[in-house]
């Protein structure tokens, strides 16, 4: 009886060891080569003069109609900052080559239409990306911040298909000077 038992918990062991370790194997007749998220990166954090200038790029690897594995073109970018980083803004500015840069509003305000998704403030970038271009976000601010590699955005596309679309991306961290 003693060894019956244990044959029976050597075979459940081993059941329960494949059933678990076979939700690791792949089935390569189902994957799907698309990317089903934006590629937001800290592309330089510098000090210009008595001011730091922070510079980011967005992305959309998969455009499309966000349809079938596909991302809609992104029609803005919204940013909380924290009191600190609102206090030392001095400037927003978005570019489409990372060259030639445009003014974008530098105040911090609820964005209406992510109001489903958060009741934070944020700077919103209202520019967007097209295609599979990148699209270059830029915030001078008059102190100087440690890189916070789990900051929060929220990024709008054109038709919603997306829903919130929440992003952690390296953002502003706490006040260093």
């Amino acid at each position: 009886m003693k060894h019956l038992f244990k044959t029976a918990i050597v075979v459940a062991v081993i059941t329960a060891s494949f059933v678990s370790l076979s939700a690791f194997i792949s089935n390569n007749e189902t994957e799907s080569n698309s990317v089903d998220s934006y590629q937001i990166v800290l592309i330089s954090k510098n000090a210009v003069g008595a001011n730091h200038e922070w510079t980011w790029s967005v992305t959309n690897p998969n455009p499309g109609n966000g349809q079938d594995g596909t991302l809609q073109d992104i029609s803005h970018w919204s940013v909380p900052l924290s009191a600190d980083a609102e206090a030392a803004l001095v400037s927003a500015e978005y570019s489409n080559d990372g060259t030639t840069w445009h003014a974008a509003t530098a105040s911090v305000d609820r964005d209406p239409s992510i109001r489903q998704c958060t009741s934070v403030d944020v700077l919103k970038f209202d520019h967007g990306t097209t295609g599979g271009n990148a699209t270059y976000y830029r915030c001078t601010f008059n102190a100087d911040f440690s890189i916070n590699p789990i900051s929060t955005s929220w990024i709008k596309n054109g038709g919603g298909l997306q829903g919130c679309n929440l992003y952690y991306f390296s953002g502003t961290g706490t006040r260093l000077d």
